[in-house]
């Protein structure tokens, strides 16, 4: 059995179960944060940015996660991380629990897990030139010194397609997406088990963003690493992804393989996704009929009772109002959180 077989969701009615051998599992993360103001004695409720998520990542595969603006999706990427407290929930990487870590194995596991930032020039230090940047996480966890140091950030710049002459330049030196191959070769430093790649090629324009995502797959196939691969461009996800999971408002409401999510996607909210990625040859494939949603995404402080989707969603019935739909296979072959998915 692969990797990515052994992630699949259980049979039809089953909840979605962790994976035996993923290299992340994550279950049951919530993330709220509180707000300031309101009434004495009438505190204003917490805004809800993770609301009992479930996924995993096996080891050198790629996990999309996918959503709108707003989501949550980078907040689950800080909070495993934890770089965010988490609410409630558990992250266990390579069978150890990163919530109940203390900061000297929180350390130490961090040698394994590594993010990428989206704004590869917010993301690096300005005063720091690029073998300083590179080479920071080999410093702090004590790894080879002098020559050997020196050495092996010029290796990283090679890997990633940069020059050794470029050590000794500065950020604001390079264009968009050399910075974030500069970013990508930080990242590497330290031969990472886990890379979680947030937003990775947003900020990029559209022929960098197929150099980047390139460059990852590369990297993949010659190490190994899983990805944790957020974005909120289908395409991208699609390209890259072998398992992909799609969050609306806080909670995951459709996941599976990457065939699965895109060939039979069963949840409204993720046909209405796809139905906005332009088609590749729109006179030979077969026109996509536009779902447009109509409304507003609701406040994370005061989400929908019932399904989180109801308020936009063409198919909603009284069951969805009262009734949080579970993510479980309900005849599709993957799990959906729909009472009545297509």
């Amino acid at each position: 059995m692969t990797s990515t077989e052994s992630a699949l969701p259980p049979p039809s009615g089953a909840p979605y179960a962790p994976s035996s051998d993923a290299l992340l599992s994550v279950r049951g993360l919530v993330k709220e944060f509180p707000q300031r103001g309101g009434l004495p004695g009438r505190p204003l409720p917490p805004v809800q940015a993770v609301s009992g998520i479930d996924f995993d990542v096996p080891a050198g595969k790629t996990h999309g996660l996918v959503g709108e603006s707003g989501c949550g999706k980078s907040t689950v990427a800080r909070t495993v991380l934890r770089l965010e407290k988490p609410t409630a929930g558990a992250a266990m990487f390579e069978g150890a629990d990163l919530f109940g870590m203390d900061r000297t194995a929180l350390r130490d596991a961090r040698r394994n897990i590594q993010i990428v930032f989206q704004d590869p020039f917010a993301s690096l230090n300005p005063r720091m030139t690029v073998q300083t940047i590179i080479e920071e996480p080999l410093v702090i966890h004590g790894v080879s010194s002098g020559d050997e140091r020196e050495a092996r950030v010029a290796d990283l710049l090679r890997r990633v397609g940069l020059s050794p002459e470029h050590a000794n330049r500065y950020p604001h030196q390079f264009s968009g997406g050399q910075r974030q191959r500069v970013g990508i070769a930080r990242a590497l430093a330290l031969e990472p088990r886990l890379i979680i790649a947030d937003e990775p090629v947003s900020a990029l324009d559209v022929s960098i963003q197929a150099q980047v995502v390139n460059l990852l797959r590369d990297i993949q196939d010659e190490s190994g690493v899983g990805y944790l691969f957020i974005a909120h461009d289908l395409a991208i996800v699609r390209n890259i992804s072998d398992l992909v999971s799609v969050m609306y408002l806080g909670k995951i409401v459709e996941t599976g393989t990457r065939d699965e999510i895109f060939d039979h996607a069963s949840h409204p909210y993720t046909k209405a996704l796809l139905s906005a990625v332009p088609e590749p040859n729109p006179v030979t494939e077969r026109v996509r009929q536009r779902i447009v949603l109509e409304g507003d995404v609701p406040s994370p402080a005061d989400p929908p009772s019932g399904c989180r989707f109801r308020t936009r969603c063409w198919k909603a019935q009284e069951q969805c109002i009262h009734e949080v739909p579970a993510l479980i296979d309900r005849g599709a072959g993957h799990p959906v959180a729909c009472h009545f998915p297509e």
